[in-house]
Parts: structure tokens; C-alpha cells; sequence
């Protein structure tokens, strides 16, 4: 009876997504960013360097900068901090709400003092959200032309 309802249970699971427009999503949107001092050194991995508890995140929505947080979530900054063969690295995800151009904006604020904007071209068709291109503090930095979204920022 146990092995009926299995079988039974994944012939309708593969039955509603074969009928189903909406079945599949692709959401394609992290930013991953390597933050360096003017001497080349990773603002990650130095005394008195960048630490992701300082961050705070910002999303621009309908013209209003709002902090973003959201404990359901694994990252509930929209942040976290990676370590990879390249070194330590900053992983965003950007806001997701655009604007009419299809465009959203993500502050990352590291102090009082320094904060950058991150505009992202998000592109929603077929189910999928993809970043297309991203802008760091108005100078484009990463588009579909390069296969890895990292980007370097000298600070």
C-alpha cells in the first residue's frame, strides 16, 4: 500500500508541473563582489577590514531607500560572506523590485559614512529572474558578456 501511494504521489507531481506553465523558476540574481584597499588587499581578510555584521542592506522602493531583512531566509540581510579559491568575497542579493526600465537599486551601507548603490537590469520572462547587467556606483561592471558575476571594487 506504502509503495502505491508513492508511485501514485509522484505520477501526479510529474502529471500537474507537465500541465503547468508556471511549473519551473529560475531565479538567476547574485552579485558577488571582491572588496580590495588601494594596496590590493582584501577588505574581508585585514585587521579593522569590512565584517558582514556591519553591512546593512537597502532596498530603493518606490523612490524610498528601506532596510531589508527578512529572518525567513538563509542570508536575512541579503548578504553573506563567502569564501572562495579567489578569496573571501561579499555575495549580494539584489532587491528584486524594479523600476519601470526594469531596473533595481540595492544600497550596501558599511558605516555611517560609506555607503555604494548597486543597480541591477533584472529580466523577468518565461518564469526566470535574471540579472543582465550591473552597475556599481554608476559605472558598469559585470554584463551577459562575462560568464562570472564578480565584480572587484577598489575602496
Amino acid at each position: 500500500m506504502r509503495k502505491l501511494i508513492l508511485l501514485l504521489s509522484i505520477v501526479i507531481s510529474f502529471y500537474a508541473c507537465s500541465n503547468n506553465d508556471n511549473c519551473c523558476v529560475n531565479i538567476d540574481t547574485n552579485i558577488t563582489i571582491k572588496y580590495l584597499n588601494e594596496e590590493g588587499k582584501n577588505l574581508f581578510e585585514i585587521e579593522n577590514g569590512y565584517k558582514e555584521s556591519d553591512i546593512n542592506i537597502y532596498h530603493k522602493i518606490n523612490g524610498e531607500w528601506k532596510k531589508f531583512y527578512d529572518n525567513k531566509l538563509d542570508t536575512p540581510k541579503g548578504i553573506s560572506v563567502i569564501e572562495t579559491e579567489n578569496g573571501t568575497l561579499l555575495s549580494l542579493s539584489p532587491s528584486l523590485t524594479t523600476d519601470q526600465n526594469s531596473y533595481s537599486e540595492t544600497k550596501i551601507e558599511f558605516s555611517n559614512t560609506d555607503a555604494d548603490i548597486v543597480k541591477a537590469a533584472i529580466e523577468n520572462s518565461n518564469n526566470n529572474t535574471i540579472v543582465t547587467k550591473v552597475w556599481y556606483n554608476d559605472i558598469l561592471k559585470w554584463d551577459t558578456s562575462n560568464t562570472n558575476r564578480t565584480i572587484e571594487i577598489v575602496k
